[in-house]
């Protein structure tokens, strides 16, 4: 069997090139970038593998529901950046965005989407120089986002998961709060950065891949 390779999907508000800092970090590493499609169309089909899969936030979740279900023996580790099989926290901040994007019935057009990205990425902790170029922002694929995020509960299919598993997390994330973070993946080797905001794969890359080395050369 060929070496395993990265297969990465990103989280909310973010796209593919959500993983560049990372990915150079990781330095020779071969990889496969999905696409949630907030920004342009999805890309989503699964190559062949194997695969260690990465999701950071809402890509974790993804995979969980999505990908593995469809990967089986193609799979052969699972890393959560930042991420939940459910989004274990009061609903209303999810649902003043959603309110916010202008998506679904009675909620009229999509106006506010940028402002509502803007405001994520600060919570993220997301120096402005690195916030996405958001011009061509879907506010439908965003609202949908946040729908899983609201409805999506995967917690009966980690603990099913027998792949070994790598769990980072920040404590200072103010999206995901860090006690999420550790209840979420008992299975998994958990590791509890310091700082780096909930966009830590993007303001700290290099000790995230320092840990994701580690992980793949253990498997």
């Amino acid at each position: 069997m060929s070496a395993p390779r990265l297969l990465l999907v990103h989280g909310w508000g973010f796209g593919p090139a959500f993983w560049s800092p990372l990915l150079e970090a990781l330095g020779d590493v071969e990889s496969h970038r999905l696409d949630m499609g907030f920004f342009g169309p999805p890309r989503l089909e699964l190559p062949p593998g194997p695969w260690v899969t990465v999701g950071h936030s809402l890509g974790a979740l993804w995979l969980l529901r999505e990908a593995l279900p469809q990967l089986e023996e193609r799979l052969t580790g699972f890393v959560s950046l930042g991420g939940f099989p459910r989004f274990d926290v009061p609903p209303g901040p999810t649902r003043a965005m959603r309110r916010g994007l202008g998506q679904g019935p009675g909620h009229g057009p999509g106006r506010n989407a940028a402002l509502v990205l803007r405001n994520f990425y600060s919570a993220c902790g997301l120096p402005e120089e690195l916030h996405p170029d958001i011009s061509n922002a879907d506010p439908e694929r965003l609202a949908e986002g946040l729908d899983a995020l609201l409805r999506w509960d995967e917690r009966e299919r980690l603990a099913g998961l027998v792949v070994p598993q790598l769990a980072l997390a920040a404590e200072d994330d103010a999206v995901v709060p860090p006690a999420l973070s550790r209840a979420s993946f008992p299975a998994a080797e958990m590791v509890m950065l310091p700082d780096g905001g909930h966009a830590f794969p993007v303001t700290r890359p290099g000790i995230c891949a320092r840990y994701i080395r580690a992980f793949l050369e253990s498997i």
